[in-house]
């Protein structure tokens, strides 16, 4: 991770390193480009694509384990995310139907043919994802994308 400051002449840059050794964003103090140095070019005025937002997936498995815990790191949880002292997540997606982080293999149409969706249910969702999806919708003061 890099952090850029300018000043009137030059550009500092500050080199932050997150691996497996166990350093977390240490800023190190020693480094070198090696035999190649690096050339930055910042263009602010020149614009490739937009970001919509910043966020995640709500699976059943995270939500699961959510509510394994008490009311107040539950709470804390979910703020850290999408709350305005958290990350502020205003992307998230979710699965149709069982995916990879499921608990078990569901469906919400069982019933093969069944076109008019008689047999539709989200039954395997009302007790864990939903509500986390709604708690995050709560707290999250621009709502989702």
């Amino acid at each position: 991770m890099f952090s850029a400051c300018t000043s009137d002449n030059a550009l500092e840059i500050e080199v932050f390193e997150t691996s497996a050794s166990g350093n977390q964003l240490k800023k190190l103090t020693e480094f070198s480009s090696g035999e190649n140095p690096v050339n930055l070019q910042l263009s602010p005025d020149e614009t490739f694509q937009t970001i919509t937002g910043f966020g995640g997936s709500f699976t059943e498995a995270s939500a699961s384990l959510l509510n394994e815990l008490g009311q107040e790191n539950r709470r804390r949880i979910i703020e850290a995310y999408f709350g305005e002292s958290g990350a502020k997540y205003s992307l998230a997606r979710t699965h149709m139907n069982s995916c990879d982080f499921s608990l078990s293999n569901y469906s919400y149409a069982p019933v093969e043919g069944d076109t008019a969706l008689e047999h539709f249910s989200i039954e395997e969702d009302r007790d864990d994802l939903i509500p986390m999806i709604r708690e995050a919708m709560a707290v999250s003061k621009d709502g989702f994308k």
